[in-house]
């Protein structure tokens, strides 16, 4: 333990020992000249809850205090980041169309979608430091374009899980970063249970979502304990076992209807019902 810690320790073990002296000496000299039992009772309660107060506040100041300190270095590197970000994608952007060289041009994609990736990373933190302010962006827009550009990014790491679609238009109005981050897990989730060799469905009618696989599948068990954050069926797997306690967490804030039947060693299939953000 730190100086300041022992130093902060030893100051609320006082101020409580201090605290609770008085309130016992408080209710003794009320026992002694007050006949009525319970406004002895009433006092030394207001007076304990005044004390509470005080100790919570105490206690917990250097708390409120490292935290407010670290919320304003994370929004000040978060908005550092944004330039050499956008520096990096401008630059690469020029040498690319003044290169020749195929292999040149390779790796100039590399780094162009490596600073995507970079980006996307920003956008998420972003996304869910205005969440915690309670910074409401909903705004109208394609579902099938998000959709399609999820699929788009999953191609290069599907080996040989084979993907199918069937997808029709659905304008919608909700939190269009948070419904991009819960179709990435969708198709992620289906992506890294499933099995060599099988398959994906998507799946997009009337407003209704639905992504299919062919995966390990759950039993009751598992399918109750899912949405569960940080629970994963298989440790093994990479991940923290938060994606479907995010998609839950979209899906409530949304009014989204969430289903999920899944049978072991078969596959899984979740449904999420759009209709009541259609446009």
């Amino acid at each position: 333990m730190k100086r300041k810690e022992k130093t902060a320790l030893y100051k609320i073990i006082l101020f409580f020992s201090v605290w609770l002296f008085f309130s016992m000496l408080s209710f003794y000299y009320l026992l002694q000249n007050f006949q009525n039992p319970i406004f002895a009772f009433l006092a030394i309660f207001i007076f304990s809850l005044v004390g509470a107060y005080f100790i919570a506040e105490f206690s917990l100041f250097p708390l409120f205090e490292a935290t407010k300190s670290l919320d304003r270095l994370l929004k000040d590197t978060l908005h550092e980041l944004n330039i050499p970000i956008a520096t990096i994608k401008a630059n690469v952007s020029m040498l690319k169309k003044r290169e020749k060289d195929f292999k040149n041009i390779k790796r100039l994609n590399r780094i162009e979608e490596a600073c995507d990736k970079l980006f996307s990373l920003y956008q998420d933190v972003d996304y869910l430091i205005k969440k915690e302010m309670n910074l409401s962006y909903k705004e109208t827009f394609e579902a099938k374009e998000i959709i399609l550009n999820s699929l788009k990014h999953f191609e290069d790491i599907t080996k040989d899980i084979k993907i199918e679609s069937d997808l029709e238009e659905c304008l919608i109005f909700a939190d269009k970063r948070g419904f991009v981050k819960v179709v990435d897990n969708l198709l992620s989730n289906a992506l890294k249970y499933n099995k060599k060799g099988g398959f994906i469905k998507v799946s997009l009618k009337n407003c209704i979502l639905s992504v299919e696989d062919s995966g390990i599948g759950m039993d009751e068990e598992e399918i109750f304990r899912i949405f569960d954050r940080y629970y994963q069926s298989d440790s093994k797997m990479q991940g923290y076992g938060i994606g479907l306690s995010i998609i839950k967490s979209y899906c409530d804030e949304n009014f989204i209807s969430l289903h999920i039947t899944s049978k072991k060693g078969v596959g899984t299939k979740i449904v999420l019902e759009l209709s009541k953000l259609k446009v």
